[in-house]
């Protein structure tokens, strides 16, 4: 476990005529009590419990204690080999372990309360786990492969689930504080598209920023926003034609984690294929390039409905994950055929800029920008719903697949994990990704309160058991608890009195 240790706003405004020191990354501690292959890990949603998943089908949950009450036989800071010597700086202990499958585990999804955990692995089941005690509320069999990634809707009314049979389910969630219920929505495993000659690359001199869009029809936008219609850059003469919609078993062998935006609007899901075209003039060939996929929340009930798709990945997509933070749009130029490019604007934008000469377009429809990661077995690529195309990317940073992306609560640092034993560290830069939407609005600041009953609380000692009649009012119990502490004064007076007799003869 580190912590990245990145200077504030207000730190590098103090330290203005000082070189800042760069971001570095801290140890905390190591915490080890999994008897196989650890595959996720994920904090609640309030912060304070870890819960961790793997091969040995443990699921255990993690909470930090004082390091000056070790249970007794344990040392009070542990240095293992593998941390090479370090000393931990927090002690972690496991509050509680469930025995979710005798088989591995892939991925774990908590609930936005933090009442629940959603695991998936290799027996084709989803759990649904209680946090206060660890037992299994619910088991949902409906696919016929692994399940290799699990997402739940930040509003709590959907649980998202993706497997190595081709399919991703949305199930509608009945959530109560005891129980969870779930119903089958949709399954999305193929869909009668057009082979499009979408362009990825930036808003250049010969396209617009919003013609760059994948196509999406008008009845797909999210509401209450009514999404324009954005043109295709170019159709093909290929009919109509049933497309699968993601790879089989050979595609990734373990992971294909999708994720909801932080709003709850769309769903982003890996591991998609999407038909290539050779020529505008000629067929489409039935070749495929990597895609990730992009739903609707108002298509959850439709079946097979993506709405945009980002495909030209050289390899398969693995990790999608939404920065939690929400931007506002980044004004653009209406005057495209001058070649006038995206910019970010300042921090004065609104005076400098006039309104007719920039008017913000989103691809998506939506007031605000979101950013989120779609992470290759090779590379990593940021988005935002905004345009098209990538911001940025970073590739060349390890030997081994990516297995897994978060991002820090503040939005600006992206940790990656590979399965070679090393993560990397992205951290950008303030209002380099855009400056953040309306600080009311965003989900991360809002976060929804725990329904469950806390069976962990400390017990309240009974009061001393005195005979009253039954018919006694209320008033004189309360008087009667509290002569107890008006008689202890008089009892510690009477214990430490001493009274001078003479001296001894």
């Amino acid at each position: 476990m580190i912590h990245p240790n990145i200077p504030s706003p207000s730190a590098l405004a103090a330290a203005s005529g000082v070189k800042p020191n760069p971001p570095r990354s801290e140890y905390i501690a190591t915490l080890a009590r999994h008897t196989g292959v650890v595959n996720v890990v994920r904090f609640s949603p309030h912060g304070d419990m870890l819960a961790s998943a793997g091969d040995d089908g443990n699921v255990l949950f993690w909470v930090r204690q004082d390091p000056s009450r070790q249970p007794f036989g344990e040392a009070q800071f542990s240095a293992s080999a593998e941390s090479d010597g370090v000393i931990d700086k927090e002690s972690w202990r496991v509050r509680l372990m469930t025995r979710a499958t005798t088989l591995e585990l892939y991925d774990l999804a908590w609930s936005p309360d933090g009442d629940y955990v959603a695991v998936g692995g290799t027996d084709f089941c989803v759990r649904v786990i209680r946090v206060s005690d660890g037992s299994v509320v619910r088991s949902i069999s409906d696919h016929q492969h692994y399940v290799q990634g699990i997402a739940w809707d930040p509003l709590q009314m959907y649980l998202a689930t993706q497997s190595s049979d081709r399919h991703m389910h949305v199930y509608e969630l009945h959530q109560d504080k005891t129980s969870v219920s779930t119903q089958l929505v949709s399954r999305h495993t193929r869909s009668e598209m057009r082979c499009r000659a979408v362009s990825e690359a930036l808003p250049s001199s010969h396209a617009a920023p919003a013609s760059n869009a994948p196509p999406q029809d008008s009845s797909t936008t999210i509401p209450p926003i009514k999404a324009p219609k954005p043109t295709p850059v170019a159709s093909s003469a290929q009919p109509d034609q049933v497309q699968k919609l993601y790879g089989d078993d050979r595609c990734t062998s373990f992971f294909r984690r999708l994720d909801f935006s932080p709003d709850g609007a769309l769903l982003a899901t890996p591991a998609g294929l999407f038909p290539s075209s050779s020529d505008e003039h000629e067929k489409a060939t039935t070749a495929s390039t990597s895609a990730t996929y992009i739903y609707g929340r108002a298509n959850f009930s439709r079946a097979n409905t993506p709405i945009a798709a980002l495909p030209g990945h050289k390899s398969t997509v693995v990790v999608v994950r939404f920065s939690p933070i929400l931007y506002g749009l980044r004004p653009t130029s209406l005057n495209t055929e001058r070649g006038d490019p995206l910019h970010v604007a300042g921090k004065d934008h609104d005076k400098s800029m006039s309104t007719s000469a920039s008017v913000p377009v989103s691809v998506i429809g939506l007031p605000y920008r979101m950013v989120y990661a779609v992470a290759t077995q090779e590379s990593v690529w940021i988005y935002d719903t905004q345009q098209a195309g990538p911001l940025c990317c970073f590739s060349n940073l390890h030997y081994a697949s990516f297995t897994d992306l978060t991002w820090s609560p503040d939005g600006q640092s992206l940790m990656m994990s590979s399965s070679d034993g090393y993560c990397s560290l992205a951290v950008f830069d303030y209002h380099e990704l855009g400056r953040p939407y309306l600080y009311g609005k965003q989900p991360s600041l809002h976060p929804i309160p725990s329904r469950a009953p806390e069976p962990s609380a400390p017990i309240p000692a009974p009061a001393p058991h005195t005979a009253h009649p039954a018919n006694s009012p209320a008033e004189p119990i309360k008087e009667e608890k509290e002569a107890p502490s008006t008689s202890s004064e008089p009892k510690k007076k009477r214990r430490v009195a001493l009274t001078y007799e003479g001296p001894l003869s």
